[in-house]
């Protein structure tokens, strides 16, 4: 399970933003003081730290000093603030949002920093959810054979590649642009994830509202899916179950 440090002045709204990142299944840990906050910097105390710059007494100076560039962190400015020179980094390790700032929006950057798309692999595993057969598109779920379509298989890879964490529709339009050449349209991933959900006979993918979609690792197979048929005589090996 990913960590995130929340330091906010605010314990309220460090509260707010543990609690949303708990039911992604992110572990957050809560700071208010510049003290802990600097100390859980310099000790590497998480994956990734969201940082208030409004916090009274913490000096730019000090994060410069103990926040190397590529450790990922999500910055909280007052609105009209300007960016406090010395922090920026590459796009993949730096968010900024303006107070106030929804939890979605703070849940939105932090799986974005946190959840790079993995690349399609052969023959992938996806931890017990089911096998994934790059070569013919395929999907072995309780030992029957789901076939894919190109862009299925694609955004089936996605998920599967981290299962139980949360894929923003950014990411997962990535993963589609990769494969396919072109940027599908944001709304077209909720129809193929109604199709893959369709085919595979299951709710293991969880839809968060307002950021995107996880494949859940402890959700149950559904109990009137597609009938099951003999999996591939070369798949026998393969893990039972897609949760």
């Amino acid at each position: 399970m990913p960590s995130v440090l929340v330091a906010d002045h605010e314990p309220e709204v460090a509260e707010m933003a543990r609690r949303y990142l708990a039911r992604a299944r992110i572990r957050a840990l809560v700071t208010c003081t510049p003290a802990q906050t600097l100390r859980g910097l310099a000790d590497r105390s998480a994956d990734l730290f969201v940082i208030d710059l409004t916090m009274p007494g913490l000096e730019v100076r000090r994060l410069r000093q103990v926040l190397a560039p590529g450790v990922p962190a999500v910055f909280l400015l007052h609105g009209g603030d300007t960016r406090p020179y010395g922090l920026n980094a590459a796009p993949a390790a730096r968010r900024w949002l303006t107070r106030p700032f929804s939890p979605r929006s703070l849940l939105a950057a932090v799986c974005e920093l946190l959840q790079p798309v993995p690349p399609t692999q052969p023959g992938h595993d996806d931890g017990g959810h089911g096998t994934l057969a790059a070569s013919r598109r395929e999907i072995v779920v309780n030992g029957r054979d789901v076939s894919l379509s190109r862009t299925e298989f694609a955004l089936m890879s996605a998920l599967a590649g981290q299962p139980g964490r949360v894929l923003s529709r950014q990411r997962l339009l990535a993963a589609l642009e990769s494969e396919r050449g072109k940027r599908p349209s944001p709304r077209a991933i909720d129809v193929y994830i109604a199709q893959l959900r369709a085919k595979l006979g299951m709710e293991a993918i969880r839809t968060i509202h307002g950021v995107g979609y996880v494949l859940d690792v402890d959700a149950p197979p559904a109990a009137n899916g597609p009938p099951a048929r003999p999996a591939h005589p070369g798949q026998r090996r393969q893990r039972e179950g897609m949760a």
